[in-house]
């Protein structure tokens, strides 16, 4: 009997681990990369296993025309539901659901102003990662501003478990439920040259970045407290703050 009841001891332990090894986690770290035909094209290897799975590149075009690309290595694909190579562009918290393509594919080009990526500020790139073999979803935060010259390449995740979904922006976190949209203030606000924000634990920096009211990205960086926005021209401009599973968007005046 003391057999038996070992064994089921050990049976139920084994179901325990197997589904604690099922739960979805999401591996996520900083990329903080600037992209412009100056700087040449940047490739990256999203799970380090010696298979690079995406570049990322300013293409020359006529006259003094540019296209920001990225180009999908391998399998490994990105989210795009257009008939023409222009992939979608997703929010915080929007849904990874395809579908997906290969090769290469247009964020932001003059030619036509295809690319759904150009002045937008901060959006999300959803992606499918090819990792030993397996389809796991993920995505890259970044940026392409309106002249198409400059990618600046944020963030990146991807759900450990394959063929499972994930959210945009999603970061160490196994429930999307955690996604927080927080408020926060702005002072003085109108401003001058510096702005002031209160940001939950804002001791530690946070992604920022600064656009115009018709979405072009005008400043991005880090910071934990203090904004210098003496470059600014005087006008109306949209913060957006992000900070691991929190996003904020506050308007400001500059005088």
């Amino acid at each position: 009997m003391k057999r038996k009841i070992n064994i089921l001891i050990l049976f139920v332990a084994a179901l325990f681990l197997s589904g604690k090894n099922a739960i979805s986690q999401t591996n996520s770290y900083a990329v903080n990369q600037i992209v412009t035909v100056y700087s040449g094209s940047f490739t990256i290897d999203v799970d380090n296993d010696s298979n690079n799975d995406y570049t990322f590149e300013i293409l020359p075009l006529s006259g003094s025309l540019k296209a920001a690309r990225v180009i999908s290595l391998g399998i490994s694909q990105v989210m795009d539901g257009s008939t023409f190579g222009y992939p979608d562009t997703l929010n915080f918290g929007d849904n990874v659901t395809g579908p997906y393509s290969s090769g290469n594919a247009v964020l932001g080009t003059d030619v036509g102003g295809a690319g759904q990526f150009t002045g937008a500020g901060m959006k999300y790139l959803g992606l499918n990662i090819d990792i030993s073999g397996g389809s796991h979803l993920g995505w890259i935060s970044l940026e392409v501003v309106a002249s198409n010259d400059t990618i600046i390449l944020h963030d990146i995740g991807y759900n450990t478990t394959a063929n499972e979904g994930i959210t945009a922006g999603l970061m160490d976190l196994t429930s999307v439920n955690e996604i927080r949209l927080i408020g926060f203030e702005i002072y003085p606000n109108p401003c001058q040259n510096l702005i002031r924000f209160d940001w939950p634990n804002s001791n530690s920096s946070v992604s920022y970045s600064i656009s115009d009211l018709t979405g072009k990205l005008i400043l991005n960086g880090a910071s934990a407290k203090n904004i210098d926005v003496s470059i600014l021209s005087s006008g109306t401009y949209i913060l957006t703050i992000t900070g691991g599973q929190n996003i904020g968007r506050k308007k400001f005046t500059k005088n």
